[in-house]
């Protein structure tokens, strides 16, 4: 399942807590935190696709000023397969 971690920013920070309700209010989007940057998620999804869809309506908002995805992980999308943060890490078997 694709994952990816993204920092929206606010308009100004007196719409910032509207837009954290309505970033909750999607089931795909996790809101971890809330700083002077803007508002961290994590977003998971069932392809690529639906996570590129689901961040172009956002970046769409009009109390998105910037949308910046910092993280995404595809490789293992289509196999069902969780990474692990072990990954790479570890001697092969």
């Amino acid at each position: 399942m694709p994952v990816a971690g993204a920092v929206v920013v606010p308009m100004s920070k007196d719409v910032e807590g509207g837009l954290v309700k309505r970033l909750k209010g999607i089931s795909s989007v996790e809101v971890k935190d809330v700083g002077p940057k803007g508002v961290a998620i994590v977003l998971e999804a069932d392809s690529t696709q639906l996570l590129k869809e689901i961040s172009e309506e956002i970046n769409q908002w009009g109390e998105v000023i910037e949308f910046d995805l910092v993280y995404l992980n595809w490789e293992d999308a289509d196999k069902n397969v969780k990474p692990s943060i072990l990954d790479g890490l570890l001697p092969k078997p």
